[in-house]
């Protein structure tokens, strides 16, 4: 397919959407083969597009039955603000396709205290689609309560959960492997998971840090997930001490597998603490260091930093 005249297409519809629910295309447009329209939409559609979805689907009777064809077009849902009848006719539409799920604080809010109960059936009833979930939570240990019943649902195919918590709220998180085979990414604010069992298909683990506090908890969260193979740690407003108190451990956590170590903000004292926090650790095969818009206060901190590193 010509790149050239796809992009001449995507002009053409770009530039007629805004009266597609009340002008008729012209035939040049609405009788493109389907291979061509689907690259038009591919182009013209990007993430959380949705009413481009819609205008789209009007064009012509051709058009829409691509677009319903396109199922990857609809899995991702405006949780939040659609009525529960519109979410579950577009996740249908996503048929077997892996679900992205947002819930912002409000909703969960909602749905914990039992005001939106078709949405929680709807919730449920698409667990075993569920491919990415992510979470607002407020500082309310109730909302974390029905988070952890939420993920006791069957969710075979989910492999992302991003759980983002107030800056100064930081609590624990029961979580059940079993129910989570496919599992790889978490992306965790200030929310400490404790696993019932090892997390063995976690490869990459990303936390925020915001104080002292915070180090203890993640070193219990890589000896859960010791095959992990990327560790993110965010760091915008860090402001702890340089010394951390953690518990009583016996040897060194070991991190086979972990390769790629990524440092996001180096605020004042994090230096000295990370180098802490690695030196309970063991990591044979790290490959890489990255630090990203670091602040070093003290002279030398980056220098000691990647000592620290090569030791481990």
């Amino acid at each position: 397919m010509d790149v050239r005249h796809v992009h001449n297409c995507q002009q053409t519809v770009e530039g007629t959407t805004a009266n597609m629910g009340t002008k008729n295309l012209s035939s040049s447009i609405a009788v493109l083969p389907p291979e061509l329209m689907r690259g038009v939409i591919s182009f013209a559609v990007g993430p959380h597009e949705h009413d481009t979805i819609f205008r789209l689907s009007r064009v012509s009777q051709s058009f829409r039955q691509t677009v319903l064809d396109m199922s990857w077009l609809f899995t991702d849902a405006s949780w939040n603000c659609w009525p529960t009848p519109l979410l579950d006719l577009w996740c249908r539409r996503a048929r077997a396709q892996p679900l992205t799920v947002f819930l912002a604080a409000m909703t969960i809010d909602r749905l914990t205290v039992g005001e939106a109960p078709e949405l929680k059936a709807l919730l449920e009833l698409c667990s075993r689609r569920w491919g990415t979930l992510t979470f607002v939570t407020i500082s309310d240990e109730r909302c974390i309560g029905f988070l952890e019943r939420l993920l006791q649902c069957a969710c075979p195919l989910l492999h992302t959960i991003r759980i983002m918590g107030e800056a100064g709220f930081g609590t624990t998180l029961h979580l059940h492997p079993d129910y989570l085979p496919s599992l790889q990414t978490l992306l965790l604010g200030r929310i400490w998971p404790i696993f019932s069992t090892s997390p063995t298909s976690v490869t990459e683990l990303t936390f925020d840090t915001i104080c002292s506090e915070d180090w203890s908890p993640l070193l219990n969260t890589v000896k859960s997930c010791h095959l992990i193979q990327k560790l993110t740690i965010h760091s915008w407003r860090y402001s702890g001490d340089n010394l951390i108190s953690f518990p009583a451990i016996t040897g060194k956590v070991a991190l086979s597998s972990l390769t790629h170590l990524e440092i996001d903000g180096m605020e004042v004292n994090l230096a000295p603490a990370i180098s802490q926090f690695l030196s309970h650790c063991d990591i044979p095969k790290l490959k890489s260091l990255n630090v990203r818009d670091q602040y070093f206060e003290m002279p030398g901190a980056f220098e000691s930093l990647c000592q620290s590193v090569v030791r481990r």
